[in-house]
């Protein structure tokens, strides 16, 4: 996966967000009724891809 700015990374998960809080909007147009809760899990699970990189923490103090 691509390094992305923050910026991008933030833009990407506004809009997933705004698409899976749109239930009476159009979104309802792109699955069928019976699917939504299943394609809503999918679309928040892409909304971690984006996501900032949490901070890494070292697993072992290594002095060289």
């Amino acid at each position: 996966m691509p390094a992305f700015s923050d910026d991008l990374r933030t833009l990407a998960d506004t809009a997933l967000a705004r698409v899976i809080s749109d239930e009476a909007g159009s979104a309802w147009n792109w699955v069928d009724p019976e699917d939504w809760k299943q394609w809503r899990a999918n679309l928040n699970g892409l909304r971690t891809v984006p996501a900032p990189p949490s901070p890494s923490i070292p697993l072992f103090d290594v002095e060289l």
